[in-house]
């Protein structure tokens, strides 16, 4: 009788556990083409009457939602929802991207809860493909983790992992991955401020979760609010009209305003360098964000749970590439930057200013 009893009760236990852990985020907010006062074209046409404006004050922001598909791509990108999405300026971080920040914050979220049930087990999660097919693998490990150790080890992990996705994120768009049916994303891919962004957003999240093993997603929403609104003082966010001022100053080097969504050129500047260790581009902005790749006893957290890439039946997007990359049926972290350099070749031939 003890023995059922304490089966049930394991079972429950588990049951919590899982009950708890969120739907995966749903795809990736709608972010901005760096610039200001876009303008779009279908084909040769232009859109009449439209002008993308994307750039915000920290007041503008609004609150945050976890991305489970409950806010529309039109309410976040317009400001029809709570949430609203833009290009920030901050005087230590530079120009910040709140789709982005908040994306990964998401991410880290989502992989936490997993990582509580998954470290040291022989687990695959599949998530919605981005040209490759995307799979986080846990890795089998003997474990007699106390309940801190855990919790410290599956922030981190989240985290890392996390921002590995928004790594690959960059890439796949320079790729031509197409979130929006019709409209490829050749415009944001590396663009300077994106990771930058992808990893603040990892490390807000990562301190909640530390401080806050526990944190439902309710709570994680309304934390992401304070802890955002706090990093971005920390940065030190300017008003909306020196972000204007600052974004018009870099017309011509770092965007071109002659020119249309989605054409690719619209970003005349990008960043491929995939560091864990990001400084900012903009000038003055000095504020170095990190991520560590090893565990507090020094273990590789990707010999623990790794994001991999997985080749689908059609590898048009990637025709160009050697064959020594295509050939290879599983992508990790290791290739990122030799795609990445890829990516930079390419553009230096077709660059509009070479």
């Amino acid at each position: 009788m003890k023995k059922v009893v304490l089966l049930l009760w394991s079972l429950c236990s588990i049951n919590s556990v899982q009950a708890e852990v969120p739907k995966a985020p749903v795809g990736v907010r709608p972010c901005c083409a760096f610039g200001m006062d876009l303008k779009a074209q279908v084909g040769a046409i232009p859109v009449p009457f439209f002008s993308l404006e994307n750039v915000l004050g920290d007041e503008d922001i609004g609150a945050h939602h976890y991305n489970d598909g409950g806010e529309s791509v039109a309410g976040s990108l317009f400001g029809f929802a709570d949430e609203k999405n833009g290009i920030l300026y901050t005087r230590l971080g530079g120009f910040i991207d709140t789709a982005h920040v908040r994306d990964t914050a998401d991410y880290t979220f989502y992989l936490y809860k997993l990582n509580q049930q998954n470290l040291g087990e022989n687990v695959q999660v599949t998530l919605p493909a981005e040209l490759r097919v995307r799979q986080i693998r846990w890795i089998e490990h003997p474990t007699d983790f106390y309940s801190k150790e855990r919790n410290e080890r599956s922030a981190k992990a989240a985290a890392f992992t996390a921002f590995r996705l928004a790594q690959w994120h960059e890439i796949a768009q320079w790729f031509g991955m197409v979130s929006v049916s019709g409209f490829k994303e050749y415009a944001s891919a590396f663009s300077s401020e994106d990771l930058y962004s992808n990893m603040l957003g990892a490390l807000i999240a990562q301190h909640i979760l530390l401080e806050h093993p526990s944190v439902t997603k309710r709570e994680f929403q309304h934390m992401m609010d304070l802890r955002f609104h706090s990093a971005l003082n920390k940065l030190d966010v300017q008003p909306k009209a020196i972000a204007r001022q600052k974004m018009q100053q870099l017309d011509g080097q770092w965007w071109d305003s002659s020119r249309r969504l989605p054409d690719k050129w619209v970003v005349l500047f990008r960043d491929y360098h995939l560091a864990l260790s990001l400084l900012p581009h903009a000038p003055g902005a000095s504020m170095i964000l990190s991520l560590e790749p090893e565990f507090a006893d020094e273990q590789p957290i990707e010999d623990w749970v790794r994001l991999e890439l997985i080749a689908d039946k059609k590898e048009g997007a990637f025709a160009e590439l050697p064959q020594s990359l295509k050939s290879e049926a599983v992508w990790q972290s290791h290739h990122f930057q030799t795609l990445a350099d890829f990516a930079r070749m390419s553009d230096k031939k077709t660059h509009p200013q070479r």
